[in-house]
């Protein structure tokens, strides 16, 4: 069904805000998940409420704060609280360090859960001239190539570029689909798309139960995708002090931000940038195709004033006011 984006705005935050969370970290959560359902990264959005770890039941154990700082990094302890909260505290960090000194690097441990879609945090970035980098790494999903048992998480990784215009955003996991993939196909009782997730015994599945209990493959399905998923575990988890190839425990992220200001300029990247747009969008496309720019489509998406969403999860969503 379709539903106005400020009401959804208004039952996420009255849904986040209902436990754990002040208005304004609930405001904060809620940015992310809606971020996520206006680019089309519906696996990432809502979800976050259901799933194995809902993030308004999550309770902060204590105040994020930082617990180590020199003049260009930062290393935040989440706290336990819900991924998107920690993960925005870590991207305003970096940014106000970047701004300052013209680069930046900030990892964040003690994070409870899935900081969402990470094209957020870097579009964040770029939205203030900087080049962002993010890497997350999250429990054991996805098996490495040739492999059955979970060795590594969905791990996504992304970067962010200013333009004249939108910014260049691409983010992708290391996996073949995401674990809320999997659990938004069980939810909606749907098959899974074929070759992207193993049973236990490791043959292919498009049961997405069986799929929990087994392993999901890397996004190629070869060793790049599982060298790629361990380049992310040591960036986010290694370098934290996060929970590394783990079941339960410390979730990380490491948020990178750089200023063109220390090489070309902000205003020469900025025009080079988009001369890359330009040059690529002026390519010849195979019929019925698009020469899509990553970011660009989403940037327009986000300026939606309704969007849809099933109607299981709507009225799932408004069971939970509490």
């Amino acid at each position: 069904m379709k539903i106005k984006v400020e009401e959804l705005k208004t039952l996420l935050v009255q849904i986040l805000s209902s436990k754990n969370y002040s208005q304004e970290e609930a405001e904060k959560i809620a940015e992310v998940l809606l971020y996520a359902e206006l680019a089309g990264k519906n696996t990432q959005g809502i979800l976050k409420l259901f799933g194995t770890e809902p993030a308004q039941d999550i309770k902060p154990q204590y105040a994020a704060k930082i617990t180590k700082e020199t003049d260009l990094s930062a290393v935040i302890d989440g706290g336990g609280a819900a991924g998107p909260l920690s993960a925005q505290l870590g991207a305003d960090k970096v940014i106000e360090i970047a701004e300052e000194k013209g680069f930046g690097i900030v990892g964040v441990n003690n994070i409870f859960s899935s900081i969402g879609a990470i094209g957020f945090y870097v579009r964040k970035m770029a939205k203030r001239d900087l080049i962002g980098v993010v890497a997350a790494n999250s429990p054991r999903s996805v098996a490495p190539a040739g492999g059955i048992s979970p060795a590594y998480g969905t791990n996504p990784i992304a970067f962010g570029f200013p333009t004249l215009t939108h910014p260049i955003v691409f983010d992708m996991a290391a996996s073949a689909i995401t674990w809320y993939g999997l659990v938004r196909a069980k939810a909606l009782g749907e098959k899974l798309p074929d070759n992207v997730a193993m049973d236990s015994e490791g043959n292919i599945t498009t049961d997405p139960e069986a799929a929990m209990k087994g392993a999901l493959l890397p996004f190629d399905r070869s060793h790049k995708g599982s060298g790629l998923a361990m380049v992310v575990e040591l960036l986010a988890g290694s370098l934290t002090g996060a929970s590394v190839v783990f079941d339960e425990g410390q979730w990380g992220a490491t948020f990178i931000a750089i200023s063109p200001e220390l090489l070309i300029g902000t205003e020469k990247f900025k025009q080079s940038s988009s001369e890359l747009v330009e040059k690529v969008k002026a390519g010849k496309a195979k019929p019925g195709a698009e020469l899509r720019i990553p970011g660009f489509d989403a940037e327009e998406r986000l300026k939606d004033e309704e969007i849809e969403i099933a109607d299981e999860f709507i009225q799932q969503l408004k069971g939970k006011i509490v």
